[in-house]
């Protein structure tokens, strides 16, 4: 059946709103796409951008103002791997068809999902509690779309994820920076484009663009429609990614595009570090999978981290996500002991002696949120991003005999596939074609113990950031005649600067979320006002809180490591004595004439050249 009307106001319904006069397309392009269900794309006006095909009586919030875009668009990057010593695009595949932006998609109306194509597990839908929408079916509604931070209203929109090997400066993602080339000699240009779902401030290599680039049709039938080229082009907003020596041009770069309907996603690199905790938060608007980096999985056994950057998302059925024990099912190690002999590392919690030291296995991490009990694979909240880490503990001359990660599929007894969001679900259509799961697959190990191989860095502008009370960075402010000031909130900073006649200093280090491994840091404040202790000592809060002290606690200021961590450096708290006030500094030379209290907390280090 075609689905043309009805889906028009079943989605301009579920925004709320009236649809006045829909304009049709009758190009035919929704009628070739014939192996989805019914949905085509002229339910949505022709259009994958819908916005532009309707008038509406009302307004259409604005998508670009929705808090995960404002956040997504923060030119932050802390901690964030190089995983080359020269920029290039590692994968730039088909992701799957038509599945971004369904009408009427809720968990009361999965059909909705059925006929756009999507994979579905309409026997958790049976389940109660019900679990999440994402876990009963890969497709996106509408409004998800837009919330997600894509900054488009998009329907029925195929999926591409673009794989860098050096992280994107975030302000400079935009659609029109992608140009897709087609087998039909085509070329397509985004809709919408984000760094969702690779956005943790130590991700951030993918850009997923959302648009109209192909069918179903696997590459050789005929009819079938399909990318086989992708450029990084000239556009109104540079494209840029950050290096070693800070913001660099992407435009020039080219891949070619592989075919989901031929062969799923593959590992595009595994790099071992010793494992650091540094950067591993998203933004506030997208924190449902937070925390899940491996300290806060595995706590002090989490020694090394062997992070697998994949070209999609991966999935057991092309729905539901990994879980925090899940290596066992779709990954083994190989490594080589001291006598040269292969080892095959295939289990969790097993010790394996490579004959100068042994290593094991502890499970995976950035999958999502720690559970006390066995994860529930139904209600499991995974982050369906492109990296995932094999967390391991052990001797360092046994980490550096490691040598390949294998991904086994089901082709060997006892694992299980791979697919990509485009995949079947477990209670699959018959009739509708879904990607292909993932070819078994070894990498190559990268291994750099010595060196973390990362780059932070930090838009210094007050003004490039929106008005925020919880940003991911602390903005310093500095005064003539008293101590520097520290806020992690933007619209305070400004306050300080336009009421107070503050000046603005720059931005030293990250705001780091909350979560197992970091300490709040509190400001307290002279009783007159004329000198400031920022401190996550317990014990020195607790007497500084005192009512005799001298001092006010002024409330939580940010985030901050009260050990040295890989990535870090020791931010370092100075005495006056001339002034009687404190300076905190990363750089030892600004308190060469004051007394040296000590080491207060440790955070990256977010200034240029640094």
């Amino acid at each position: 059946m075609q689905f043309h009307t009805s889906a028009c106001s079943a989605l301009i319904t579920c925004l709320g709103l009236t649809l006045v006069a829909p304009v049709f397309s009758d190009d035919g392009r929704g009628s070739q796409v014939v192996q989805r269900g019914g949905f085509s794309l002229a339910a949505c006006g022709g259009d994958r951008l819908f916005h532009d095909r309707f008038e509406i009586a009302g307004q259409l919030p604005d998508p670009t103002q929705f808090p995960a875009y404002q956040q997504l668009r923060r030119d932050v990057l802390i901690n964030a791997d190089l995983w080359d010593t020269e920029l290039k695009i590692l994968s730039a595949g088909f992701g799957f068809e038509g599945i971004q932006g369904v009408p009427g998609l809720t968990g009361a109306n999965l059909q909705a999902a059925i006929d756009a194509g999507a994979g579905v597990n309409l026997d958790w839908a049976q389940l109660n509690p019900m679990p999440p929408l994402r876990n009963i079916t890969s497709a996106g509604s509408v409004l998800g779309i837009a919330f997600a931070g894509f900054g488009s209203y998009v329907c029925l929109a195929d999926a591409m994820p673009i794989v860098f090997s050096w992280p994107v400066l975030p302000s400079s993602v935009s659609p029109e920076a992608v140009a897709i080339t087609l087998n039909t000699g085509a070329v397509v240009t985004p809709v919408a484009a984000a760094l969702n779902p690779n956005y943790d401030y130590n991700e951030r290599h993918v850009i997923v663009v959302f648009g109209e680039f192909g069918n179903r049709i696997p590459p050789g039938q005929p009819g079938s429609v399909h990318p086989v080229q992708v450029d990084i082009v000239a556009a109104k907003i540079e494209p840029k990614a950050v290096g070693p020596e800070g913001p660099v041009s992407m435009v020039g770069l080219s891949s070619p595009s592989s075919n989901p309907y031929e062969a799923g996603p593959a590992l595009v690199g595994a790099k071992l570090t010793r494992f650091s905790p540094v950067g591993d938060f998203p933004p506030p608007a997208l924190a449902n999978s937070f925390p899940n980096d491996a300290y806060s999985h595995f706590g002090e056994d989490a020694q090394y981290r062997l992070r697998l950057f994949t070209s999609g998302g991966f999935s057991p059925d092309g729905v539901s996500g990994l879980l925090p024990d899940d290596f066992p099912r779709f990954f083994r190690l190989h490594a080589l002991d001291a006598e040269g002999e292969p080892v095959l590392i295939d289990e969790e919690g097993v010790t394996y002696d490579l004959g100068d030291g042994s290593l094991t296995v502890l499970g995976l991490a950035e999958v999502g949120e720690p559970v006390d009990e066995p994860a529930d694979r139904a209600y499991y909240v995974e982050d369906h991003d492109n990296y995932f880490d094999i967390v391991l503990k052990g001797d360092e001359s046994a980490m550096a005999r490691l040598t390949h990660v294998e991904i086994p599929t089901s082709a060997v007894p006892g694992y299980f596939d791979i697919y990509n969001p485009g995949g079947p679900g477990r209670t699959p259509d018959p009739d509708t074609i879904y990607t292909e799961p993932s070819a078994p697959q070894m990498q190559v190990i990268d291994v750099s113990l010595d060196d973390l191989r990362t780059v932070s860095f930090a838009e210094q502008d007050l003004d490039a950031y929106d008005l925020d009370d919880d940003m991911p960075v602390v903005f310093r402010l500095r005064s003539a005649d008293g101590p520097d000031r520290f806020t992690s909130s933007s619209i305070t900073a400004r306050l300080w600067i336009d009421q107070e006649g503050l000046d603005y200093a720059g931005i030293d280090f990250p705001n780091e979320m909350l979560r197992p491994a970091v300490s709040e840091v509190r400001v307290f404040v002279r009783t007159d006002g004329s000198d400031r202790i920022y401190t996550l000592d317990a014990a020195e809060q607790a007497a500084l809180s005192g009512p005799d002290s001298g001092w006010a606690d002024g409330g939580p200021a940010f985030g901050a490591f009260a050990t040295e961590q890989l990535g870090s450096v020791p931010v370092y708290r100075f005495f006056d004595p001339a002034t009687e006030r404190h300076l905190f500094t990363p750089d030892l030379s600004d308190g060469a004439a004051m007394n040296l209290v000590g080491v207060a907390w440790f955070a990256a280090r977010l200034r240029p050249g640094h």
